[in-house]
């Protein structure tokens, strides 16, 4: 799916604070997380990584490697090739994803590389996070994937796990009046 910039733009800012609820989609997907610690914490360590990744899709080149300075250095730390300090939350989260999934840590590059505007490998966008009425450390990640149940999403799997996620479950597609009901985190 193709992300325009002026769509990257509208996440990024979407990141940062709820949108309205007019400006949903017909259906929206959910991804239930359960979290270690704070979900508040956890939060916030979602909104760097995300936005920094934004960041870079709408300024920069895709021709080369990408400069990683803005990435956070525990999310570049955890990643295959990283460098910098591996935070134990992170580095928790890399193990969780490699059981569930079977493979290893992506690469800092290989995963910024799935924001170039230009790369239809993307198939979601942010929408909203909240807190989850299946109970306490629990949230739901909220997503645009243009009504598709089945979409590529394994890059964003990686960011959960290692975000500080001990559980994401499989999407769900829903109407925006459920997403529209729960509290943003």
């Amino acid at each position: 799916m193709l992300h325009e910039i002026e769509d990257l733009e509208a996440e990024k800012s979407r990141v940062l604070e709820r949108t309205e609820f007019d400006s949903a989609p017909p259906v929206l997907a959910f991804v239930e997380i359960e979290v270690d610690g704070d979900p508040a914490d956890y939060s916030g360590r979602l909104r760097a990584a995300l936005g920094a990744a934004l960041d870079l899709a709408v300024s920069e080149s895709f021709d080369d490697d990408l400069p990683t300075g803005t990435v956070p250095a525990w999310f570049a730390g955890v990643c295959k090739d990283g460098e910098g300090p591996v935070e134990a939350f992170a580095a928790r989260g890399r193990e969780r994803y490699t059981e569930r999934t079977g493979d290893g840590p992506w690469e800092l590059q290989d995963w910024l590389s799935r924001f170039d505007p230009d790369l239809e490998v993307r198939g979601w966008a942010w929408w909203d996070l909240t807190g989850s009425p299946e109970g306490e450390g629990r949230l739901r990640l909220w997503l645009d994937t243009w009504g598709e149940a089945f979409f590529s999403w394994e890059d964003l799997r990686w960011l959960l796990y290692v975000c500080g996620a001990r559980s994401v479950a499989d999407p769900m597609l829903v109407k925006p009046e459920v997403w529209a009901r729960e509290a943003s985190v």
